[in-house]
């Protein structure tokens, strides 16, 4: 049985439209999994960070974000804010994600009450979804080490692109 030449021509120009219709999504997707999301901080937050011998562990948490977040598609973004020191683990995890609407949530991210609390969100996306995460930093419990840090908690902010880390 033979196929009609403008069933051949119908044929070929459906699954074309297809083929098209996929790679412009592929691409779009793509595209948009390069670039990370901005984050704006919670109320309160200042980029202005206090002098004080506490900055190589904010420092430090800023680094692990940088490592844990980069892809092949690039490097993360990362932001730190000191806070005013009534903010909560869960004001500043409420203020980011109610920015990261329909993102799936890693775990419970449940106060657990120490000095560094974290949270993981990931994009809802098959092809190469893009993650949050955020650190909050307390001050420490010991005295001595409270002696040179500031009234402040901490809060330290890094998106991701998507990709294949």
């Amino acid at each position: 049985m033979r196929m009609g030449r403008r069933v051949r021509v119908a044929v070929i120009g459906a699954v074309s439209m297809v083929v098209i219709g996929l790679a412009v999504v592929v691409g779009a997707r793509w595209l948009t999994a390069g670039q990370a999301v901005g984050i704006a901080p919670p109320p309160g937050a200042s980029e202005q960070l206090p002098d004080g011998s506490y900055e190589i562990v904010v420092d430090l948490r800023s680094s692990e974000l940088h490592y844990d977040l980069r892809s092949d598609r690039g490097p993360a973004t990362v932001d730190s804010y000191a806070m005013p020191p009534a903010t909560t683990w869960e004001q500043a995890r409420a203020a980011v994600a109610g920015q990261l609407d329909g993102w799936r949530q890693a775990g419970d991210c449940p106060d657990s009450g120490r000095q560094r609390t974290w949270c993981t969100w990931t994009e809802p996306a098959r092809l190469w979804p893009r993650r949050v995460r955020i650190v909050f930093l307390r001050q420490p419990t010991t005295v001595e080490d409270r002696a040179t840090w500031p009234d402040n908690t901490f809060l330290v902010i890094g998106s991701g692109p998507g990709g294949s880390a």
